[in-house]
Order: structure tokens, then C-alpha cells, then sequence
């Protein structure tokens, strides 16, 4: 069986908008080795938006569940479709929602800020990368669990 790979959060703020998203994808083609990934941006006007990487939304779950009332003989397609985007709506497989927009709350206007979960043997390649990237490094944690790691984050 295969170990399992320790992994913590680590945090970083960007001055703009863009530069959690522009960040995210230098780390990317730094082979380094993430887990769930959030990029969280506040508009101008105080906006706050997120994504995830292992959050699959309503969309991406009403294709799936199309797509598997296409295969099941006998359930309908959009009653699939439809229970998948409602799953989605009550499931969320990556970092708290409500967390992610409460530390977007913090941000400045026109800002972004990067949550990664990064194999442990990584962090130190991947706080290079952010601060290549223009990214200030919030803190990191042993913590694999957003909540715990933002009540224990140090720089």
C-alpha cells in the first residue's frame, strides 16, 4: 500500500488580482506537489470570490450526473443532473466555503490570496515560487484542516 504523503497549508497574499492565479500555475510547472488549492480574489468593490481545485461546484456535478443518466437505463437524465448540482450544493469536498470568503474578507480591495495544501517536502521549493510570483507567505501549518490551520498559522 502506498504511504501516505504529509502535507500542510500554506497561505500567501498578492497585491493584485490576478497574481494567486498566475502564482498557482508557475507551481504548477514547478512539479511541485500540491493537494487542494484555493484561490480567493476581492474585487474593487469588496467582492470576494474563490475557486477550488477539488471542489467540483454545481456545474462540473449536473454534467456528472447527466452523464450518468445517460448510462443507467430507466433514471432520467436531468433528474441526474439536477440531484448532482443540488449534491454539490451540500457537499463540499475542499476547504470550508464560509472560511475561504471570511479570509477573503480580509484582503484588500483588488488583491488575491493563494491556500495550498503542499506535500511537506515541497513547502520550501513551493515559498520560493510565491514569493517569485510577487506572493508574501501568510504563514504555513502542520495542520492538514483549514480551520485548525488558521487558528495555528505562523510565519
Amino acid at each position: 500500500m502506498a504511504e501516505e504523503v504529509a502535507r500542510r497549508i500554506v497561505v500567501a497574499s498578492f497585491t493584485t488580482p490576478n497574481g494567486a492565479k498566475s502564482t498557482l500555475d508557475l507551481l504548477r510547472g514547478a512539479s511541485i506537489g500540491m493537494g487542494n488549492t484555493a484561490v480567493v480574489t476581492r474585487d474593487d468593490g469588496g467582492e470576494v470570490q474563490f475557486t477550488e481545485s477539488q471542489d467540483w461546484g454545481i456545474g462540473k456535478s449536473a454534467l456528472v450526473g447527466a452523464i450518468a443518466g445517460l448510462l443507467l437505463p430507466g433514471v432520467g437524465t436531468i433528474t441526474l443532473a439536477a440531484g448532482g448540482a443540488l449534491a454539490a450544493y451540500f457537499i463540499d469536498r475542499g476547504f470550508p466555503d464560509a472560511q475561504l470568503k471570511q479570509m477573503g474578507e480580509g484582503l484588500a480591495p483588488d488583491s488575491s490570496m493563494l491556500v495550498l495544501l503542499v506535500a511537506d517536502h515541497d513547502v520550501a521549493r513551493a515559498t520560493d515560487v510565491l514569493a517569485q510570483g510577487g506572493g508574501t507567505v501568510i504563514g504555513t501549518s502542520t495542520e492538514s484542516d483549514l480551520t485548525a490551520a488558521i487558528a495555528n498559522l505562523h510565519p
